[in-house]
């Protein structure tokens, strides 16, 4: 067992050490209260030895808010045996404050608790930085969100234009195609087979003219809601990429406001785009309901799978335009492999979410 001679030159050794480091290192009693400080410490709360000698309660280093949190953490720290972190607001003795980050852990002497030593370690500067950029993914986000809006109002006005425009013309064509008809004689069967065919040509047009305009704007959304737009989509998936597509509705219908049935639709689509796309899948399985007030989105491929580092690659932008639909209703997205293969997609939407604008 070292002497107490030992013990004292350790003690000095470690404080005259302590006294170079650039970040403040302290000491407290079992009371919380300080009884060291290294240099850097006294420089950087601006007291001086005489007021430690004279007491300096720990917890009035921080914020008033702060204080009934860190006299709380220090008998908890006192009991444990771990190194421990936390964060608060430091107050100098002159008022200003500062960001801090507090590692500390009880002292220990012949197996009883005798105090507590600590660094503190200035975190101004990252926690502006982090400000800086939680302010700068805000901004992006809004400018995202902004950008979907008016991309959003572009395809329902494209939609519009060639449900209006191109598809009366088609229509019109068809007409004049049936009149031109009933004007030929039995015997002039080139020209009958060439009305017909154009005719076929301006019915495959026609279905084609609806099937953009839908894919742009369904107009389902606005006039039925989500779930009859899903069902649609569902169907018009299966018969153009001949993937079977089983879709799982609640029974209720889910009535919700335009711009979150428009942004489930939308992930619903780019979902199913991505399987047709990457997956090699035969099968996807789909399912949305509302329980306890919470919307709910489940597609599952039985496809190759995506591996966990892709889910959400910035080259993905089809996955991250998904986590970035759901964000400002304060939804949540899980991207996840199956354990019989495939990728199950899991969207969450609180509806009683007050929305970010």
């Amino acid at each position: 067992m070292p002497s107490r001679n030992e013990n004292s030159r350790c003690e000095n050794d470690f404080r005259e050490l302590v006294d170079h480091l650039p970040q403040t290192v302290f000491e407290l009693d079992i009371d919380g209260k300080c009884r060291f400080t290294n240099q850097y410490g006294y420089e950087t709360f601006g007291y001086s030895e005489e007021d430690i000698v004279k007491g300096v309660n720990f917890a009035q280093l921080f914020v008033p808010e702060d204080r009934k949190r860190v006299t709380e953490n220090v008998y908890h720290i006192l009991k444990s045996k771990k190194v421990e972190g936390y964060e608060y607001t430091a107050l100098r003795k002159d008022g200003s404050v500062f960001q801090a980050l507090i590692f500390s852990h009880p002292i220990r002497q012949n197996g009883l608790t005798s105090g507590l030593r600590g660094i503190v370690i200035d975190i101004t500067d990252r926690k502006l930085v982090e400000r800086e950029m939680k302010n700068s993914r805000d901004q992006l986000r809004n400018l995202s969100a902004h950008l979907q809006s008016i991309r959003e109002e572009e395809r329902a006005n494209i939609a519009r234009e060639i449900h209006d425009e191109l598809g009366q013309s088609m229509t019109a064509l068809k007409m004049d195609l049936n009149w031109l008809m009933k004007k030929v004689t039995p015997d002039q069967k080139t020209v009958i087979d060439k009305i017909e065919s154009m005719s076929q040509l301006i019915d495959s047009t026609i279905q084609t003219v609806r099937r953009i305009s839908t894919e742009l704007r369904p107009g389902l959304i606005d006039d039925l809601g989500l779930t009859a737009a899903v069902e649609w989509y569902c169907g018009e998936f299966q018969n153009r990429t001949g993937i079977s597509c089983n879709l799982k509705l609640c029974q209720e219908e889910i009535a919700l406001d335009q711009n979150r049935a428009i942004a489930i639709f939308r992930i619903f689509q780019e979902t199913l785009t991505n399987v047709a796309r990457h997956s090699f899948a035969t099968r996807v399985e789909a399912g949305l309901e509302i329980k306890d007030h919470i919307l709910n989105l489940n597609i599952r491929d039985n496809g190759v799978g995506i591996p966990e580092e892709k889910i959400f690659d910035p080259q993905s932008l089809g996955l991250i335009g998904v986590r970035e639909r759901v964000h400002p209703f304060g939804g949540r997205v899980d991207i996840q492999g199956s354990e019989n293969g495939g990728t199950i997609v899991q969207v969450t939407i609180p509806l009683d979410h007050k929305d970010i604008t």
